[in-house]
């Protein structure tokens, strides 16, 4: 049996966030946005806020303002980003007023939150031989369905919490050991969440194996625990009588990040009459809970309208608030009232209904909590329509919970593809399931979105903000890229235009066109100059492929030639340099001589045809001079003239030396066909050459005056 501790002791709590006195003055407190971050004040070197704005620093200092600091820093949304909190040593009203009419630094300027814990003190007992608030909303029977799921967290946001409570040693997941704000109101709540159950101390709870996660009251908070995975916010506090847009902005980005989020309605003082909204339990996307008595009644006392805690039209649910079991502190436990109470009951609910079913939406924890619910408004008719659905039946939930069928998680996905390997891509936009989604890929990507898809099958794993699961296949199956391969032939000789392009579909959709910037339209290319070719392909599908190819071509191929004279041992050489073209060269040499180079030569002209590799040809002559003994024969000096030359039939040879004693004309291989003495003569006319090659040798007592090439065709 677990043990109920009794005390009577009275108690104040330190309420969290609220204006209190420094120096004489208030602590004003505002929230307002600022569009130009180099306008918020910063710490300068003398630990003073100072900005580079002359109004706001002027303002800084009328007003004694000690912090500029972002209200929302947990958000994700660039509008709450630029909120910001900023507090004075002066009213919040005069606060308010300064930073209203200063529209060029600030918009949207309100009234911070007020963060109150929602409950009572003054009317609590010390002994409770039963748990009325368990046995009311049928714990028993939801605990036969089941015990919960400790990877089921409830996220508490409230002051503080003794995480060395009995109650909580071993249950909580997450806390945030900075907070230094009075313990005993959070741990009250979330103990009644979740606390230890059937572990013979203490008290029972209705989360039983629910987990917690323990965060601080405020706005931001409930922005962290969204962001860290907390399924259920847990707000048993006021921020505000009156309605504030960044409070809604930040209940909308929570809740359309999938937490469910149940808030206190108030104590019924708590914003002047019970009849008055209470903030935030009277935003949009907020489950508000009110409280009931052992008998379903919403009076605390039977009769008495005073007596009662918030009812409203954004009510949507009650929940036994009146003289609940509870504990505070460590070993200490008693019965205390407040909506505060009634909402954690609430909140274990939904962690037994997540237990049983992870697949249920925001929507689907709504529509169960009311429709399981048993109405009381015959026993409440003064508050038919302010007190929700009815009064909440954790049997009921649960079980409706379990066989609850939640519209399925769809992929929806969209698979777009182009005619590039690997340009694929596939966006899923699931629906169905609690948004929002993670996508876990058999590639191991992760995300909604991929691309750079190769043709296949992706396995997705599809997770919802509630765990719930869906695996699903799907098929990249675009029409096929097209390939190419194309045979290249350059040209083969400098100057030519016999290169080619041979092009190849390896992979593709069969019809065709091809489009190359040259006008052709076929798809192969011939007799291509040097230069670069583009071709524009379209297949059958519409894919267009671009490709290019470049034809090149080899240098020149130019040969030169350095002789040696000869004498009358003929020995002259020639000495041949070829370059260009494409390597390996071959030598033919006018008297047959295959070698690249020459000696032991004759006097006369030699001519030679390089061929490379690729057949291309180039011909040049070398001429080898007699070197008497008084030096080498400069041909140069005398005027030898042979015309026409070349010639088909006879020639005429003129020469302007009157030494020259005799003629001689030999054939490409050295054979003297004519020798004519000329003395006294200046002219020779050559009769009956075939055709061929020859040279003509004009001497002087035997020494080459000149010589010269003669061409019969």
């Amino acid at each position: 049996m677990k043990a109920n501790l009794t005390s009577k002791i009275f108690f104040s709590i330190l309420i969290g966030m609220s204006t209190i006195s420094v120096h004489g003055q208030e602590n004003g407190k505002i929230w307002a946005t600022i569009q130009q971050e180099e306008l918020v004040p910063i710490l300068n070197s003398d630990g003073l806020l100072s900005s580079n704005n002359a109004t706001f620093n002027s303002l800084i200092s009328s007003l004694s303002i000690t912090g500029v600091v972002k209200a929302l820093p947990a958000s994700k949304q660039e509008k709450l980003q630029k909120v910001y909190e900023i507090t004075c040593n002066c009213s919040e009203q005069v606060l308010l007023d300064a930073f209203t009419n200063q529209p060029t630094l600030t918009k949207g300027v309100v009234l911070a939150p007020k963060y109150e814990s929602l409950y009572t003190t003054n009317d609590y007992s010390i002994e409770f031989p039963s748990d009325y608030a368990l046995d009311l909303i049928n714990a028993s029977g939801a605990w036969d369905i089941t015990q919960g799921n400790s990877a089921v967290v409830i996220g508490i946001s409230d002051q503080n919490y003794y995480v060395n409570h009995e109650e909580l040693v071993g249950k909580v997941s997450y806390y945030d050991n900075t907070n230094t704000l009075t313990q005993t109101h959070g741990t009250a709540v979330a103990i009644l969440a979740a606390g230890n159950t059937d572990n013979n101390l203490g008290k029972s709870s209705i989360g039983f194996n629910s987990s917690l996660a323990l965060y601080q009251m405020s706005f931001n908070e409930i922005l962290a625990a969204s962001y860290a995975g907390i399924d259920i916010i847990n707000l048993s506090w006021t921020s505000g009588c009156f309605y504030n847009q960044y409070s809604q902005d930040v209940i909308n980005e929570a809740y359309n990040n999938g937490s469910f989020i149940i808030a206190a309605a108030g104590n019924g003082t708590t914003c002047g009459s019970p009849d008055q909204l209470v903030y935030p339990s009277a935003l949009a996307n907020v489950f508000s809970v009110t409280s009931i008595g052992f008998n379903d009644s919403h009076e605390a006392i039977a009769g008495d309208p005073m007596s009662t805690h918030q009812h409203n039209s954004t009510v949507d649910l009650s929940a036994p608030g009146y003289n609940v079991a509870i504990t505070a502190a460590p070993g200490w436990y008693f019965n205390s009232s407040g909506t505060s109470y009634a909402t954690p009951i609430v909140s274990g609910v939904v962690a037994l209904m997540l237990a049983v079913n992870p697949c249920l939406t925001n929507l689907d924890i709504e529509y169960i909590l009311k429709n399981s619910s048993n109405n009381i408004d015959a026993l409440n008719p003064n508050y038919t329509g302010k007190i929700g659905s009815g009064r909440i039946d954790a049997s009921a939930a649960v079980l409706m919970a379990s066989n609850f069928v939640s519209q399925p998680i769809q992929t929806n996905a969209i698979v777009t593809g182009s005619c590039a390997i690997n340009s694929s891509s596939i966006t899923i936009n699931p629906s169905g399931g609690q948004a929002p989604y993670t996508a876990v890929w058999s590639n191991n990507y992760i995300g909604l979105f991929q691309d750079s898809l190769a043709i296949g099958n992706y396995a997705i794993q599809i997770t919802d903000a509630h765990g719930c699961v869906l695996d699903t296949t799907i098929d990249v199956s675009t029409s096929s890229p097209t390939v190419i391969n194309a045979n290249q032939t350059n040209v083969s000789c400098f100057g030519l235009g016999n290169g080619a392009i041979d092009v190849n579909i390896v992979q593709g959709t069969p019809g065709y066109t091809y489009a190359w910037d040259n006008g052709a339209t076929s798809q192969d290319l011939a007799d291509l100059s040097p230069g670069t070719y583009r071709l524009t392909l379209t297949d059958g599908n519409g894919c267009i492929t671009y490709v290019s190819y470049s034809i090149s071509q080899p240098n020149d191929l130019v040969a030169s030639v350095s002789t040696s004279p000869a004498n009358n041992t003929n020995n002259g050489a020639i000495d041949l340099n070829v370059t260009g073209g494409t390597p390996a060269y071959t030598y033919l040499w006018s008297n047959n001589e295959t070698t690249e180079d020459l000696s032991n030569l004759s006097p006369g002209i030699y001519t030679v045809t390089v061929m490379d590799n690729n057949g291309c040809q180039t011909t040049i002559n070398a001429t080898v001079l007699f070197e008497s003994t008084s030096g080498i024969v400069d041909n140069q000096n005398t005027e030898l003239i042979i015309y026409p030359n070349p010639t088909v039939n006879n020639a005429t040879i003129e020469w302007f030396n009157n030494d020259i004693d005799e003629l001689t004309i030999t054939d490409s291989n050295g054979k003297i066909l004519n020798s004519e003495n000329v003395t006294n003569q200046q002219s020779y006319q050559t009769e009956n050459l075939s055709s061929g090659i020859y040279f003509v040798t004009l001497r002087h007592l035997n020494e080459t005056i000149a010589l010269r090439k003669l061409i019969v065709l």
